[in-house]
């Protein structure tokens, strides 16, 4: 998958579990938010390996 296509359903993904939360009880909000990082920790790191290191 191309990194902008990634990019993009992640970013698409994410918005729709953050706007999910006000269905869910407050104390579940602490396990989507940490499922969230590492899921975004994951695809940053897959995005950034496919830079030449260039920032």
């Amino acid at each position: 998958m191309e990194p902008a296509e990634l990019a993009r359903r992640t970013l698409e993904a994410t918005k729709e579990r953050l706007a999910a939360l006000d269905q869910r009880p407050t104390d579940e909000h602490v396990e989507v938010f940490d499922s969230l990082h590492q899921e975004l920790t994951a695809v940053l790191g897959t995005l950034d390996q496919g830079t030449d290191g260039a920032r």
